[in-house]
């Protein structure tokens, strides 16, 4: 063996013994990959909707509201079209991969942008893992403030939103998950057994919160893919199901909207499953699938 293949041998054995001190146990390792595989996959869904005009349309919603809440942020595109429509976001995100990615865009796109950090995760064992959120203070001024946080259980972030001056929307858009999070003792696999019901879970509690912080008039605007609304039963079905969300509220569900919808089939996209009412017919193994849409249900706050 030569000295120079010697000394590489040395420096990778090297490398690899100060790897192994922080390596990180096995539920926090999976936690990790689950999010970066999360943002690749989605960024190609999210290019998708970019290019049918979808960001613009959801952010057009919200036209006349400019002080907006958003609950996820994926890779960016959502909140940059809020952003060129003159709005100032605070937007609430789990996943440290997709900040950083909304963090670049909007950036890159000249609006200045800030970020909480306040995970700290936690082994419980080999699969299991906790999310430990710090309380938040010290928040700079920017175009975007970008906090690490949990939509769905985090009891300080909600506190520091009720503090806050009263948001005119809240946007809760295309709600999508990992899959390290039903390995969060947070999340109750009982109640939550797919990304489905978290989702429906997610959007249950962003009705609750958003009651707490808009002002008088403010709007939420829940977006998700779903059958087409194209007849008045299937667009009383699609109300009623939000009416019983907010029943817990005083939002009032109002309008109904949706934007045709064109699933990606590049590679490395989600593939989304269509998931019928319990009352409606379909044969899933046929080509008679229903139309789906981005369907948008207004609700404003008395």
């Amino acid at each position: 063996m030569s000295i120079n293949s010697k000394k590489r041998r040395d420096s990778k054995k090297a490398k690899a013994k100060r790897g192994s001190t922080t390596l990180l146990p096995p539920a926090l390792y999976q936690l990790n990959r689950f999010r970066k595989d999360y943002i690749k996959n989605w960024g190609v869904n999210s290019k998708g909707h970019l290019d049918q005009g979808h960001y613009t349309w959801m952010a057009d919603r919200l036209n006349g509201y400019p002080r907006t809440l958003e609950i996820g942020c994926g890779v960016g595109y959502s909140t940059l079209a809020l952003l060129k429509q003159g709005h100032t976001v605070v937007c609430v995100e789990e996943n440290p991969h997709c900040i950083a990615a909304t963090q670049r865009l909007v950036a890159e796109n000249g609006y200045s942008v800030a970020i909480i950090a306040r995970e700290t995760p936690e082994s419980l064992d080999e699969n299991a893992y906790r999310l430990i959120y710090n309380e938040i203070d010290n928040v700079p001024q920017a175009d975007c403030l970008l906090i690490e946080g949990d939509a769905l259980n985090d009891p300080k972030l909600e506190s520091w939103l009720e503090q806050q001056p009263k948001f005119d929307a809240v946007a809760c858009w295309l709600l999508g998950t990992h899959n390290a999070r039903g390995h969060n003792i947070a999340v109750n696999l009982a109640s939550m057994p797919t990304a489905r019901e978290h989702r429906i879970f997610v959007q249950n509690n962003v009705y609750e919160v958003a009651d707490r912080v808009l002002r008088s008039g403010g709007i939420l605007t829940v977006i998700d893919r779903a059958e087409t609304p194209a007849t008045e039963d299937k667009v009383t079905k699609l109300i009623d199901h939000h009416r019983e969300q907010a029943s817990v509220t005083s939002l009032v569900v109002k309008a109904v909207d949706h934007t045709p919808h064109i699933e990606s089939e590049a590679k490395g996209a989600m593939r989304m499953l269509f998931t019928p009412a319990e009352d409606t017919q379909f044969d899933l193994t046929s080509e008679n699938l229903p139309t789906m849409s981005l369907c948008s249900t207004t609700s404003v706050k008395p």
